[in-house]
This record gives C-alpha cells, structure tokens and sequence, in this order.
C-alpha cells in the first residue's frame, strides 16, 4: 500500500500520510509531547551541577532526573509502536535535552 506524500507543517519534512497525525509527522509530535519534560530535566541537571559545585548531595536530585527520563520514554512509547523507533526517538530527545540544559533562557 503506498501513501500520499505530505508535507508536515511545524518542520516542513515531506512524510508518507500515514505517519502523519494533525498535520504533522511523528518526530514532531513526539518533540511536542515531551517538550515541557525536556525543559524539567535541563532545569533538574542545572540544580545538580550547581548543588554538586556547592558540594551538597545531589543524589535526590539524579533520582529525580532519572524519573523524568522515565516519563519521557513512556510519552514516547505511547507515539511510536516500533520499540526501535522509540528508542531513537527517546535518545535524540534526551540529547536535546542534555544540550538545552545550558542554554541561558530570558526571563
């Protein structure tokens, strides 16, 4: 069965219709899912390094982190039935993730 190409319309990417939901292709729902997960987890690793400066124990806050890369891989899986797919999604999101963590945000 083939699909009709569309376009998706947050990255412009040309996508089989079938991948698409609302518009728009898997990767950008999945980024859109776990958009304020990803902002919780830089701002958890932010508190760790400046606790771990501080030389406080920050093994609560590395529990934390892991949880909120626990609900990330969940909200992926729920988008992506393909287990390989998920994982790929999930380990490009926690590298979005790891690189935001240290990009200065305006109030």
């Amino acid at each position: 069965m083939s699909s009709i190409l569309i376009f998706c319309r947050d990255c412009g990417k040309q996508v089989p219709s079938s991948q698409t939901r609302d518009g728009l292709c898997v990767e950008c729902r999945v980024r859109r899912s776990v958009a304020d997960l990803r902002n919780e987890h830089a701002r958890l690793w932010r508190k760790r390094e400046r606790y771990r400066s501080q030389n406080a124990n920050v093994e609560q806050i590395g529990r934390q982190i892991a949880r909120v890369e626990d609900r990330m891989g969940q909200r992926i899986k729920e988008l992506v039935s393909n287990e390989r797919e998920a994982t790929d999604y999930l380990r490009k999101e926690l590298e979005a993730a790891r690189g935001q963590r240290y990009n200065i945000r305006g109030v």
